[in-house]
């Protein structure tokens, strides 16, 4: 269970990483198409802080799983 753990915490903090480095593009490529999540996406698009504030929750929880 400790690899796996290891691997997701691994995979949220490349994940958390690589949106800080640009949040706004990072959403753009999420687009499902779904109208509802395509909207949602899009209003994370526009903020970026916001995009930035969730992905450094993100690494805070990657950490802890990989230190775990």
């Amino acid at each position: 269970m400790k690899p796996v753990r290891r691997s997701i915490g691994f995979f949220l903090l490349l994940d958390g990483i690589g949106a800080l480095w640009a949040p706004a593009e990072y959403v753009r490529r999420l687009e499902l198409g779904n109208p509802l999540i395509d909207d949602m996406l899009e209003y994370l698009a526009e903020n970026p802080s916001l995009v930035r504030k969730f992905k450094i929750a993100e690494i805070a929880m990657g950490l802890w799983w990989v230190l775990r």
